[in-house]
């Protein structure tokens, strides 16, 4: 066993390894398979191994200069993509807070808009009928909650 781990290590040594631009190309066989399936393209397929021999191939790579002025380049140029898609996970945790938090709230409170300014007003369940104050506008009126 050691044997093995030793000379799997000694293949290994000074190989590029894993990238960004290896892990796109990746992903992009992955999702060509998947279209595989539903399609049943034999371009789709063929595509898909494209990327996947050459995501090996850039893995396995010795020559560590141009692999890494090749993964410097693309990522120089996806570096607008990447920025944008950089927020989305926060935004939707954020989303899923608010509704959440949206949830609760409803209930204990009643929740509506002011009448003149449509500024979002909560107040409590449970009192019948009461005169209510924007704080955004001032405007008083009355609500049942």
């Amino acid at each position: 066993m050691n044997d093995f781990r030793y000379r799997l290590a000694k293949f290994f040594n000074g190989r590029t390894g894993v990238d960004a631009l290896g892990r796109t190309f990746t992903w992009a066989a992955l999702i060509l398979m998947v279209l595989t399936m539903i399609t049943h393209s034999s371009i789709a397929y063929l595509l898909a191994m494209a990327c996947l021999i050459y995501s090996f191939w850039r893995m396995l790579s010795k020559n560590y200069q141009k692999r890494y002025y090749e993964n410097a380049k693309f990522l120089e140029k996806t570096a607008g993509i990447r920025r944008a898609f950089s927020s989305v996970p926060y935004k939707i945790k954020n989303f899923i807070a608010k509704t959440k938090s949206d949830y609760n709230q409803r209930k204990i409170y009643a929740i509506f808009k002011c009448p003149s300014c449509k500024q979002k007003l909560r107040v409590p369940k449970g009192r019948g009928k009461i005169e209510v104050t924007c704080s955004k506008c001032h405007a008083v009126f009355i609500k049942k909650v």
